[in-house]
């Protein structure tokens, strides 16, 4: 098994850096009984409010600026094939050793890569991330599992984690300085193992070293990317098998005659973990349409539809981990 990661790579975008090897300065599954929400981006059995930059079990003050207890680079990753297998197990310094190699990277990928991060948690609040860290397609290669993956989990040491299909994880990513707002500004970026980085800033120089987690970029200004960061990663485990697609959204009431004014609620059996996004005007809908959940903590934000007239709703439902769903469509009719 190859143990190669690769070291040419595109030239990094405005505001980043593709980094040289050098030696290193000194959030979708929570686990059974947890009473986390699913696809919250607080970690289980924490209290922690959400977009805290403060590790869970810290007696570090929120908004403290005292570095957590970290391991300081001392962790380790274990990359699980298909079949169960362990096809690569590595630390910081063998992903150093690695890079030092010549070999290629996928085109566009960068081996080591250093970004500001923007993203929208589950509250919806946005925030940003500054991270240093490996690029998850240059690991992937590196234990040669790269050209097969078509889904890869993240998982935690606490028992936490996240799965993304092959598309999710390497369709174009950005950075977005009006988070939540447009695109102006957009700058690319890519998923990355950072080993140094700092929620709530916004400049590369306030990172410091911490244990290793997921940070990607956003395929969009409004993705509700957060949940997918995964902290204190301790597996990789990456399937082969064709992705599932999620299955369609429905509604209550079901479609036809409903009275005048009613309100229709759109419903889906994985409602936490994924978005429905929906379309009025008979268009189809995208990851840009409408969202009709966008707060796993306030449920106020979640407003049920309000049918006056004949009305025709598509849905679409996206989530990580499964591609999206077929669109549903429903036709109403207002009676009185």
């Amino acid at each position: 098994m190859s143990l190669l990661l690769m070291l040419m790579a595109a030239c990094a975008p405005a505001g980043g850096r593709d980094i040289q090897p050098q030696a290193p300065s000194p959030g979708i599954e929570a686990p059974p009984g947890s009473d986390v929400p699913p696809g919250s981006d607080v970690p289980p059995g924490s209290d922690v409010p959400p977009g805290s930059d403060v590790p869970p079990g810290s007696d570090v003050p929120p908004g403290s600026d005292v570095p957590p207890d970290i391991t300081g680079g001392a962790w380790r990753i274990r990359v699980i094939d298909s079949a169960g297998e362990e096809a690569w197990s590595f630390t910081e310094s063998d992903l150093r050793a690695a890079l030092e190699r010549p070999t290629v990277l996928p085109p566009g990928m960068p081996g080591q890569f250093a970004h500001v991060y923007s993203t929208v948690n589950n509250w919806p609040t946005a925030r940003f991330y500054a991270a240093e860290g490996y690029s998850v397609a240059a690991i992937l290669m590196a234990a040669g599992l790269y050209e097969t993956a078509q889904t890869v989990a993240f998982r935690s040491d606490d028992g936490y984690g996240v799965s993304l299909t092959r598309e999710q994880l390497f369709q174009p990513q950005h950075y977005y300085p009006q988070v939540n707002e447009d695109e102006a500004g957009a700058e690319a970026v890519y998923p990355i193992i950072a080993y140094r980085w700092r929620e709530g800033v916004s400049d590369l120089s306030g990172i410091r070293d911490d244990n290793p987690c997921l940070i990607i970029g956003q395929r969009n200004p409004y993705e509700h990317t957060n949940p997918a960061f995964v902290e204190n990663i301790s597996e990789i485990v990456v399937s082969d098998a064709p992705c599932e697609a999620w299955p369609p959204a429905t509604t209550f009431p079901k479609p036809g005659l409903i009275a005048a004014g009613e309100l229709v609620k759109l419903q889906h059996p994985d409602y936490g973990l994924v978005k429905i996004h929906y379309t009025l005007d008979g268009s189809e809908p995208t990851m840009l349409s409408p969202m009709y959940n966008p707060s796993t903590y306030r449920p106020e934000l979640n407003v049920p539809l309000s049918i006056t007239g004949p009305t025709v709703i598509k849905v679409l439902v996206c989530g990580y981990g499964k591609s999206d769903s077929a669109i549903a469509v429903f036709e109403f009719t207002p009676q009185g």
